[in-house]
């Protein structure tokens, strides 16, 4: 019985048990299990990189580390004083970039030279009928290039250059001219223009709206009487030119300056040459010569003037009657009764149809030290009073000069401001009128060359490029208080480690630009008659 009765009280016991442990019932029942609170996770910092680098002409104020993701990082771009900054590398153009680190970043500034920007065109120019001598003298030995703008095209006229070592005139061979196109994408293509634009040389050229005339001035020969040549005009139209001879062959003349305006009232373009020669416009197309007369002592019967050498002029209405004026300047004083460097004007008498010389005033002591011979002239209105003021470039054999003379209202002038260059200074080929910093006042910038083929002082410099070679265009640009005084640009210094031997201002939606050629890399191939050249721009934005 005893044995029996064990196992009966054990499962009746372990009943129990059970019962009480799995009892959802009682609440006052306490879990074997004790629990144990999961720990909060410890907080992980994401970390990103920034990396900051700066190009050629700068530096920047950090270079970057391992930051925070979240953290804001203020970096300035700081440029030398050759460069200016122009942008990021991820399109801001403030200097001063906020960035918020949320991802690894790389970034970079950019600079450029002060006020610069470059635009290299290359031409493999085909060259036919021509010789390599005159080719190559057309393209780096030319005081006569400039560029002409017209509706949506600019136009940059290289007339044609002999190689000037010829004796005759009338068995030299002209050059052939250039033009390069621009339609505001650049200069993009070339032409190799007709006979009717071939010259020997041009020295000076001027233009209205409608058509610009070049001035052929050769100087083949020993004998200055032979040396004659034409007046070309060039009337652009949408991307191409078409060509006129002005004059005959007995008009023919040693048109070192030229000038279009309108000299009898009936609104018809005339021209004027060197040696007033007169070309009258028709109504019907073509012009009628007026020129000296041999058989009266080489008198010109429209003008009234003192035997000269009056190789600049230009044309303007200084008192607006509806005709022009005509305002000389003589190359040099030594011609019987000249006096040095002055200007003259003559007006036309309606009564006598001739210009009388209603105005001459000489100045070598409020002008300059020696006798300079004019080369070129321009009117505008310096001192912006409404009068129409007169900028004279002259030259001798130690270097080149430019003037401002003030119209006092009653067709007489006074000088008030000159600027001399030595040849190893500073050499320029005249000048050009543009308000290149866009504050109303009219600016003169001066077309450099180099002197001889060497670099002088503010033009070509040896240490502006790691190669010995570069330019520096400050002293081209020379800008008018508004009185007719002028100082050179100095706000930063405009250097470029490209060069050429020449350059041409133009203005291109208020930015100024100066176009030229890169003669180091004229390649010349001798079996297929072409020529490698690049037309480098250069634009200069001073405002």
């Amino acid at each position: 019985m005893k044995k029996a009765l064990l196992p009966i009280t054990l499962v009746f016991l372990l009943s129990i048990f059970n019962y009480s442990c799995s009892s959802d019932d009682d609440d006052s029942a306490v879990s074997s299990v004790i629990q144990t609170p999961t720990p909060e996770p410890e907080e992980t910092t994401t970390q990103y990189t920034l990396t900051v680098s700066a190009g050629d002409g700068g530096s920047v104020s950090s270079e970057g580390g391992t930051y925070d993701s979240g953290t804001q990082i203020t970096i300035n771009a700081n440029p030398d004083n050759k460069h200016q900054f122009v942008s990021w590398s991820n399109g801001s153009t403030n200097p001063s970039l906020s960035i918020t680190i949320t991802e690894n970043i790389s970034i970079t500034a950019n600079f450029r030279l002060n006020g610069m920007i470059f635009t290299r065109n290359s031409f493999n120019i085909i060259n036919p009928n021509q010789r390599k001598i005159d080719l190559l003298m057309t393209l780096n030995s030319n005081p006569g290039i400039f560029v002409y703008q017209k509706n949506n095209f600019k136009y940059l006229i290289v007339p044609g250059v002999s190689d000037g070592e010829q004796t005759i005139r009338e068995t030299s061979p002209r050059g052939k001219t250039f033009v390069f196109y621009n339609d505001n994408n650049g200069w993009s293509d070339y032409s190799i223009e007709n006979d009717e634009a071939s010259t020997w040389v041009i020295r000076n050229f001027d233009s209205n709206s409608d058509f610009f005339i070049l001035g052929d001035a050769n100087e083949i020969g020993d004998d200055w009487r032979n040396w004659k040549g034409d007046i070309i005009k060039g009337t652009p139209n949408e991307g191409s030119i078409s060509w006129e001879r002005i004059n005959s062959i007995e008009q023919m003349g040693f048109y070192h300056d030229v000038s279009v305006g309108n000299m009898n009232s009936d609104d018809i373009p005339d021209i004027l040459g060197v040696g007033f020669k007169f070309f009258l416009g028709r109504d019907t197309g073509g012009y009628d010569f007026i020129g000296e007369d041999e058989d009266s002592n080489y008198e010109n019967p429209f003008i009234d003037y003192r035997f000269n050498r009056s190789f600049a002029f230009d044309l303007f209405d200084l008192d607006g009657d509806g005709i022009d004026e005509i305002i000389s300047a003589d190359y040099r004083e030594s011609y019987g009764t000249q006096e040095s460097n002055r200007i003259s004007i003559h007006k036309f008498n309606v009564e006598e149809e001739k210009f009388k010389e209603v105005f001459t005033s000489n100045s070598p002591t409020e002008l300059f030290n020696d006798d300079r011979h004019a080369s070129s002239i321009q009117v505008y209105d310096f001192n912006n009073d409404g009068n129409s003021d007169v900028s004279v470039a002259r030259e001798n054999s130690s270097g080149e000069s430019f003037e401002i003379w003030i119209n006092n209202g009653d067709l007489t002038f006074t000088p008030i401001f000159s600027k001399k260059f030595e040849c190893n200074q500073f050499n320029m080929l005249e000048f050009e009128v543009f308000d290149a910093n866009s504050d109303g006042n009219l600016d003169i910038i001066l077309r450099p060359e180099t002197c001889g083929g060497q670099p002088t002082e503010s033009f070509l410099y040896s240490s502006y490029s790691e190669n010995g070679r570069g330019l520096k265009l400050n002293d081209c640009i020379w800008l008018n208080d508004g009185t007719g005084n002028f100082n050179v640009y100095s706000d930063k210094e405009l250097i470029s480690p490209l060069w050429t031997s020449y350059l041409f201002p133009y203005l291109e939606n208020g930015v100024l630009h100066f176009v030229g050629f890169e003669f180091e890399s004229y390649e010349y191939d001798d079996e297929n008659n072409s020529l490698k050249i690049d037309v480098i721009d250069f634009g200069v934005d001073i405002r």
